[in-house]
């Protein structure tokens, strides 16, 4: 891990205790309940800290194992990471997990595609992903430049760039939501003057909303059957070529007669 890697963790596990953190985190909790509650497994691998984990708590899964980003702190965390492991290289095999939680995962990493292609690969058939993400068109893009202690550092993906990377890999989505349409505050007054724009953002502003939730479903490519295709010759052509035969023959007879 250089030492950019280990700075720009440690930026986000500050910005993820921050007053700004846990605004967003409060906001984004309800959202990802109810993703959550729509596709959880009995079986889930949730990837990195980046969450409130009381959702998960709540949800009292019968086998829940949490992964720590190697190259990461776990900051906004209540609960200890069963191991370290980089999420484009899980140390599981293919079809372990019912469900995938990958919180701000995303946007933390180098290899993005690659980090979905891992979480197909150790989800089951019909398992679920569940992403969260920040949105780079919004006010909380914008804070990243023009107030970065604001925002937690990272390379923000929009909610349809990752759905087509999602069905790149074969998945299909079955919940999204996008929340948090006014810009991230730590004073409590400003929150209460901005939070207009959370009660018009779905209906005027439905792409720009600063965070979203993306659930979906793992699909195995579909096989069809065929068998050999065989070609049959026409007996009625070939008769007929027969019988031309035999005539032309008979005629070449009777003129040497």
């Amino acid at each position: 891990m250089t030492d950019q890697d280990l700075t720009s963790a440690t930026q986000r596990g500050k910005w993820a205790f921050s007053d700004y953190g846990n605004a967003y985190f409060s906001t984004e909790r309800s959202r990802l309940d109810a993703g959550l509650r729509q596709v959880i497994g009995p079986s889930t691998l949730q990837v990195g800290s980046m969450l409130d984990e009381s959702v998960l708590i709540d949800l009292d899964l019968p086998h829940l194992l949490k992964v720590q980003m190697s190259h990461s702190p776990s900051p906004h965390s209540t609960l200890p990471a069963d191991l370290a492991a980089d999420p484009a290289f899980l140390p599981f095999g293919p079809d372990s997990f019912s469900t995938v939680v990958l919180p701000h995962v995303l946007e933390a990493h180098l290899l993005p595609h690659q980090v979905l292609r891992e979480a197909h690969r150790v989800l089951q058939h019909e398992g679920c992903i569940v992403i969260t993400g920040f949105n780079p068109s919004s006010f909380v893009g914008a804070q990243r430049f023009l107030r970065p202690k604001s925002a937690m550092p990272g390379r923000y993906y929009t909610a349809g760039r990752v759905i087509d990377w999602l069905h790149v890999l074969g998945f299909e989505v079955v919940a999204s939501s996008i929340f948090q349409y006014s810009p991230l505050s730590r004073s409590a007054k400003v929150r209460k003057v901005l939070n207009f724009l959370e009660s018009v953002g779905d209906r005027w502003l439905p792409m720009l909303g600063g965070g979203y939730m993306i659930a979906a479903k793992k699909k195995e490519p579909a096989v069809t059957l065929g068998g050999l295709v065989k070609f049959k010759r026409s007996k009625r052509k070939l008769a007929a070529t027969a019988s031309v035969r035999s005539h032309s023959e008979s005629r070449r007879q009777t003129n040497n007669k």
